[in-house]
């Protein structure tokens, strides 16, 4: 391994999951090249504040992960809240521990979020600017403020949109025919202010 470049080890890399990189004892050339490494369609799961604590560390480690979910957290943790928050929620949780969810916003590569549960209040414009993210699946994220105006200048590859019991979710189905040429599937379904019934091909 140590008469291999960096370079070449990343590539290597690439066939390895995740954690089996986080988890090898490497030397400043293999941390070097897992930070090249593009990281398979594997998906990571943050669901609990040691797996939050865990996507801290690959941001660094593994920077250009493509696959991530953010879930629920252990109970009585939330995510610091966004633009705009819900101020009955905002004071009814303001005392618990706020984890900083902005730190996503360093993997530039992704190309796969799930956002299910995610304890999150408010707007976070990162959350929709990933140039290469090509899946983006949000369920269950009641105060979650967004539009769908919002997908059009910051995910222009988008391919696939599935909305679930997205409360605050607002604009018009009309709004994505400027996707047109990249998505292929759009699911909406219990997101009662979005208006339109149907997707529209222009």
């Amino acid at each position: 391994m140590n008469f291999l470049s960096s370079d070449v080890l990343a590539n290597i890399f690439a066939f390895l999951p995740p954690k089996d990189i986080m988890r090898a004892r490497l030397n400043k050339k293999m941390r070097e090249a897992a930070m090249k490494t593009i990281v398979p369609m594997t998906d990571f799961a943050v669901d609990s504040v040691i797996k939050y604590d865990a996507m801290a560390a690959v941001t660094t480690a593994l920077p250009n992960l493509q696959q991530i979910t953010i879930a629920r957290l252990d109970i009585g943790h939330k995510y610091r809240d966004g633009e705009d928050p819900d101020e009955e929620m905002a004071a009814y949780d303001n005392n618990l521990p706020t984890l900083d969810i902005e730190i996503l916003s360093r993997f530039s590569k992704l190309r796969s979020l799930e956002l299910f549960g995610a304890p999150l209040n408010g707007r976070y414009p990162f959350l929709f600017n990933f140039p290469r993210l090509e899946k983006l699946r949000i369920r269950s994220c009641i105060y979650l403020k967004w539009d769908l105006e919002m997908l059009a200048a910051g995910l222009p590859l988008l391919k696939e949109l599935d909305c679930y019991d997205s409360q605050s979710l607002t604009g018009t189905i009309n709004s994505l025919r400027v996707l047109k040429d990249t998505l292929e599937k759009v699911t909406i379904f219990d997101c009662p202010h979005v208006e339109g019934n149907r997707w529209i091909h222009a």
